[in-house]
């Protein structure tokens, strides 16, 4: 089987969903292209997109929150418009060319842009939108997509709402890398990061290190008692040596990227993070309990209420947390409970599960 991935380099996650996709893919034998989808249509345009997207993510969160609303309204948003003799001819090369069975996209974005070109050169091809986030915007519904891969089953209802027949609908979870499936124990991963057996924090603020700032880490450093912290700062570098600088009351481990989260998500026994969708699917596939600080207005806030009406998370205010959390973290109870919930709606195995779906057919 032949297969193209299409994701757009806007925020980290989508990335590593298709990344993730691809590689089970090609575990399984088959042949894949992974394609950024602005790259696809303009690198240029890629570029600046990404930029407005971090600096408007970064200093106007509200706007970006308005923008999410505005695009769900049916008529302000339509891909045909951008659809022109330029790209139906790369779109119509890469078919020639590739002859890919199915394509999978992991953004909204590409998923729009190829329903419409797939229906403006009638292409015989299956389209699959894996949606990576516990919320269904509007501009993941097009008129050409074969199949919806969702989160979670308990999302059904809510596309159904949108016009998406139920026989389009795999509730098969957000795909994630293989080692998200097969963790270490808690004793392990601490043996291996050379932590001691304490409560520990994990703070995490996505790829880009957004969401984690050095005042909440000071704070709750003042707050937790006889607690090990850990923060993974992502690529931000000035966090990074700035908490490096530090002095600190409990032991403190500061990192930025790293490769192997599934460890240091095994150590903890809770993790403040934002939410979004790859970091709480991972999260889930871990049963790590999650706490969430200052969602961003849109799908952030979205996937926050999911989990936390299905009592895997708790949404406390940044003013609030470092309290709040002395309290959780020595609740064992709460803890357990919360850890428990997170096993049900985890779906470590759905990118084995989408490549095993496309060789059905689906």
């Amino acid at each position: 089987m032949n297969v193209m991935v299409f994701s757009a380099s806007i925020g980290h996650g989508h990335n590593q969903v298709a990344e993730a996709l691809a590689q089970e893919a090609k575990r399984q034998g088959h042949t894949v292209q992974l394609i950024d989808g602005l790259d696809f249509v303009s690198p240029f345009l890629s570029k600046v997109l990404l930029e407005s997207y971090l600096k408007m993510l970064r200093y106007t969160p509200s706007v970006y929150g308005k923008l999410y609303q505005w695009t769900e309204e049916p008529m302000l948003y339509d891909f045909t418009s951008v659809i022109n003799k330029l790209l139906c001819r790369k779109f119509k090369r890469l078919l020639t060319q590739h002859r890919p069975d199915a394509i999978l996209c992991t953004h909204s974005f590409p998923a729009g842009l190829l329903s419409a070109l797939k229906l403006r050169l009638n292409a015989p091809v299956r389209l699959v939108a894996a949606v990576t986030d516990f919320t269904v915007h509007y501009t993941w519904v097009n008129p050409a997509i074969d199949t919806y891969v969702l989160a979670s089953h308990k999302l059904v209802p809510l596309i159904r709402q949108l016009g998406v027949p139920e026989a389009a609908l795999a509730p098969l979870g957000i795909p994630i890398r293989p080692q998200f499936a097969t963790p270490p124990s808690k004793s392990e991963a601490r043996l291996a990061l050379g932590l001691s057996h304490r409560p520990t924090v994990l703070l995490m603020g996505g790829g880009l290190g957004m969401g984690t700032p050095s005042e909440m880490v000071r704070l709750l450093d003042s707050s937790l008692a006889d607690c090990q912290i850990i923060v993974l700062a992502g690529t931000n570098e000035a966090l990074l040596r700035e908490l490096k600088a530090a002095r600190f009351v409990n032991p403190v481990m500061v990192l930025g990227f790293v490769e192997n989260v599934e460890v240091y998500m095994a150590a903890a026994d809770v993790l403040v993070t934002k939410p979004g969708g790859v970091t709480c699917a991972e999260a889930l596939a871990m049963a790590v309990p999650l706490v969430f600080v200052s969602p961003i207005p849109g799908q952030e806030w979205r996937n926050s209420t999911f989990l936390v009406e299905n009592l895997a998370a708790i949404h406390f205010d940044e003013s609030t947390l470092a309290p709040k959390l002395a309290d959780l973290i020595y609740d064992e109870v709460r803890l357990s409970c919360m850890s428990r919930m997170a096993r049900e709606l985890a779906r470590p195995h759905a990118a084995r599960d989408i490549v095993e779906l496309l060789q059905q057919g689906r």
